[in-house]
């Protein structure tokens, strides 16, 4: 394992731990310590994940570009909102 891995399981244990015995016994300063170990945990957890999800190889440009075709005429049989653009209502 990694040492954030181990600095993060750390917090967590000695955190949890800490805060739940010093909240039993009414200290309430060993209290804001371990939830502040708490808070490193999830800081921790959560800078992991922003890394996680972030590719790792660059991702291609694509050689048609969609905002490069936006004056292209659509290739379908109607448009999404079902009307019928420019013809006129019959009634």
């Amino acid at each position: 394992m990694r040492g954030r891995t181990v600095a993060a399981v750390a917090c967590l244990v000695i955190g949890v731990g800490l805060a739940a015995w010093s909240l039993a016994n009414g200290q309430l300063l060993l209290a804001i310590v371990g939830l502040a170990l708490l808070f490193a945990f999830l800081f921790l957890a959560v800078e992991a994940m922003n890394k996680a999800s972030k590719p790792t190889h660059e991702i291609p440009r694509a050689s048609n570009a969609a905002w490069n075709m936006k004056d292209e005429p659509v290739h379908g049989s109607s448009d999404a909102s079902g009307s019928d653009g420019d013809r006129e209502a019959k009634p």
